[in-house]
């Protein structure tokens, strides 16, 4: 929008100029409208940089109006100033996207106040009337054209607006959330604090269910007039049906007194809509000026209801995955990724190994989400990742897995930035992973990409969102997991999903690997079904000593 004005400023300039130049004008009328078409040059650089602040907006249109008006009335004929009028309309446009609905009206006003007295001097200097009137006319048409805008824009607000606040308790939601924290304002050189603090309406779905959609609503209606009355100074959202999250951006020590005195009302509250507990939990995250802002939001929202799904659980019982994240972390043997193209090794993927006698991978994982320890135990095999890959030779990437829960909740640059500075690193999503926010996990991948990372969708076709989570997350490397690899070579509906796959990797451009290669018939149909790089047994076993098996996948292609 700011483009637009600017290019319309520059535009009434030129006419301004060029105008001046006809036999309208003497000398001395000529340096005033050249002087005054070359000040729109520094006006359209404030509008572009200060367009929406209501400083520079008022001054320009006041400005604005005095200058043609000036012009117009410099013309030695009124009725060929009367097409002028059109200029202040112009301004009538700007005022109506950048200014309020009063100035425009005053706008208006001022503009057919300008055209009534050029059209009376215009038949004073013996136009005949009907050929002015008709001119005027003409022209007043023009008017119509800000009012239809600021009625547009008006509209466009509201419904912008509407998207953006919960309909039952009438808080900003998630969305909403997101535009009130991004437009923080963090000064340069000044290390703040941003805190959440997310409180939990427990079994809201179930008490929906059981006592009514009403009884609901007065509970969302009772818990925000809690909230907002309570924290004034906080941005207050809904952010899921029993789920509200109470936000402050300041200093550590203001922002943990806040959480704290969140912490303290929810605990000492008892609602009266119905008999329902809550739990607060709260998670904070330093800030500068440099940081995303929306995605430290993500990070805190996700963190709080981590720990609000953690203290849910039983008492934990699964020490030995607290003793396995102490020790530094699981194991970690490398699994070599090559072109189908060159059969070079590209790559190799990070993959954990635990101590036996506790299940397998997977169990471990769920052992540590029991226990609230996903976070902490993802974190460890992505450290121990890195610090192994410092063997593997600088031209292969390195990609490592991390779940969508850990990718939103954590900063993982820190960890990644040494694999980073010699190598292409990938960050794995597994589809295995349930998506519950993708605006989260899209900011945080944003912010990934920005550091040089780049994103990877693995266990494609086995997972839970399938073609939404491709959308949503714009993956630089789609992997199509074993299950659809799997005999490609005899089944026609794993060769048919493959290929549909395959193409639709192509068309967004991002990388298509075929994991689970076993056979090399499998893996001739995956360099006919045009796969970019291959993965799997035939071409080499996971290892903690991948070098070693560089050549034999070399040599099964």
């Amino acid at each position: 929008m700011r483009l637009v004005v600017l290019t319309l400023v520059i535009i009434v300039g030129l006419a301004g100029i060029t105008w001046g130049l006809s036999p309208q004008f003497d000398r001395t009328s000529f340096v005033i409208v050249a002087v005054a078409a070359l000040t729109t040059l520094p006006s359209a650089l404030l509008i572009y940089l200060y367009g929406r602040n209501l400083r520079y907006s008022i001054p320009f249109v006041v400005y604005a109006d005095i200058g043609i008006t000036v012009v117009l009335f410099a013309s030695r004929s009124p009725f060929d100033a009367l097409p002028g009028v059109v200029l202040l309309m112009l301004v009538s446009l700007f005022a109506g996207v950048y200014v309020s609905g009063r100035i425009l009206a005053a706008q208006l006003a001022f503009a057919a106040a300008i055209l009534v007295v050029l059209s009376v001097l215009s038949v004073h200097d013996g136009v005949p009337g009907w050929l002015v009137l008709s001119r005027a006319l003409t022209l007043l048409t023009a008017v119509i054209v800000p009012i239809l805008l600021k009625m547009h824009v008006d509209f466009l607000t509201d419904k912008l607006e509407n998207s953006r606040r919960d309909s039952v308790s009438g808080l900003l939601n998630r969305r909403g959330l997101d535009g009130a924290v991004a437009r923080f304002d963090v000064p340069r050189g000044v290390e703040q604090t941003l805190g959440t603090a997310v409180v939990h309406l427990r079994d809201f779905v179930q008490i929906e269910r059981r006592l009514g959609r009403a009884t609901s609503h007065d509970l969302v209606a009772e818990t925000s007039s809690l909230l907002t009355d309570a924290f004034p100074d906080a941005i207050v959202a809904r952010t899921q049906p029993g789920e509200f999250a109470c936000v402050w951006l300041g200093s550590a020590d203001d922002v943990a007194e806040r959480l704290a005195a969140a912490r303290a009302l929810v605990e000492s509250t008892r609602l009266r809509s119905a008999t329902v507990s809550m739990t607060c939990t709260s998670s904070t995250v330093p800030v500068d000026y440099r940081t995303t802002v929306t995605v430290a939001l993500g990070k805190t929202l996700t963190a709080a209801a981590f720990l609000q799904y953690g203290d849910a659980v039983a008492p934990r019982s699964n020490h030995h995955v607290a003793e396995l994240i102490a020790d530094g972390g699981p194991a970690i043997v490398f699994q070599p990724v090559l072109s189908v193209s060159t059969g070079r090794v590209m790559g190799y993927e990070a993959l954990s190994r635990f101590p036996s006698g506790h299940g397998t991978t997977q169990s471990w994982f769920l052992d540590a989400a029991a226990d609230g320890l996903q976070i902490p135990l993802e974190l460890a095999a992505v450290r121990r990742a890195v610090a192994a890959s410092r063997d593997l030779p600088t031209d292969v990437f390195l990609a490592v897995n991390v779940s969508a829960t850990t990718i939103v909740a954590t900063d993982l640059v820190p960890i990644l930035d040494e694999a980073a500075e010699c190598r292409r690193v990938v960050v794995e999503i597994t589809e295995h992973d349930l998506v519950s926010d993708y605006t989260a996990l899209g900011a945080a991948l944003d912010h990934l990409r920005d550091e040089g990372l780049s994103i990877s969708v693995d266990d494609v076709g086995a997972g839970y969102s399938g073609l939404r989570q491709l959308v949503e997350i714009k993956p630089d490397v789609l992997k199509l997991d074993a299950s659809i690899v799997r005999g490609i070579d005899t089944d026609p509906m794993r060769r048919a999903a493959a290929s549909a796959l395959t193409t639709f990797a192509a068309a967004i451009g991002a990388e298509c690997v075929y994991e689970g290669i076993e056979t090399p018939q499998e893996l001739e149909s995956a360099r006919s079904l045009g796969a970019d790089m291959v993965q799997g047994f035939l071409l080499g076993r996971p290892t903690s000593t991948p070098i070693l098996s560089r050549q034999n996948g070399m040599n099964a292609l």
